[in-house]
């Protein structure tokens, strides 16, 4: 049972990342890229090539970045041996959105859902509390973590990847409320603790207790 309150956690990352939620995500089921030093491009590639071309996952400026357990808990499930993309273009793109629109029907092995077709690697944490964390899009063969271990705040847990369903190099978060029953569990609203957001005229604000606005370039401290 999840207990009653708002679910506060930690950022999952270090450093500088856009927070995105993309179309067809639930309103607390997220995404993280990086951006260069220009702010403007998740990648060190010129735009042309994804249109015309390819751009390799490694180009992109948060691939195999650390990802960190934003909570102590016990990791209940982890997804892992699933291959990354190791390019994107447009056509990769399109290609992955259809599949994981229409095409994908997760399929049972030992008696659990595989989703890593649409989730790729992953590891999901149980907070003492009841609710999961769920960390999405791992790169593979990166997880430091294993079922049944206790981990705590702050620790490594794998690099972000670009496995799955996943059209570039991004972590996917959002916490759910049970796995027992994977078809009835509801996502949950949450919180970061705290983190800083870029304003308009260029000035880090720092927040706490909230959610940073979709597409907003935001700050996370270890």
């Amino acid at each position: 049972m999840v207990s009653e309150g708002i679910i506060s956690i930690h950022p999952p990352l270090e450093g500088e990342w856009k927070f995105l939620r993309p179309p067809g995500h639930h309103p607390y089921a997220f995404d993280f890229v990086q951006l260069g030093n220009n702010k403007t491009s998740s990648h060190s590639e010129a735009t042309l090539r994804f249109l015309v071309n390819k751009i390799s996952s490694d180009k992109f400026y948060c691939w195999s970045k650390p990802v960190y357990a934003p909570i102590d808990g016990t990791v209940i499930r982890v997804g892992n041996g699933w291959q990354d993309h190791e390019y994107t273009n447009i056509w990769k793109t399109i290609q992955i959105w259809y599949n994981a629109t229409y095409r994908f029907r997760p399929k049972e092995v030992n008696g659990r859902l595989d989703i890593r077709p649409n989730a790729g690697n992953h590891v999901m944490i149980q907070a003492k509390e009841g609710y999961i964390v769920f960390l999405a899009h791992i790169k593979n063969l990166s997880i430091l973590v294993s079922e049944g271990q206790h981990v705590r705040l702050g620790e490594v847990i794998g690099t972000v990847g670009n496995s799955g369903n996943s059209t570039a190099p991004h972590l996917h978060i959002n916490l759910f409320d049970q796995m027992e029953n994977p078809y009835k569990s509801k996502v949950l609203p949450f919180v970061f603790s705290s983190y800083d957001s870029l304003s308009s005229e260029g000035r880090w604000i720092t927040h706490t207790s909230s959610v940073p606005m979709v597409g907003a370039l935001v700050r996370f401290h270890a």
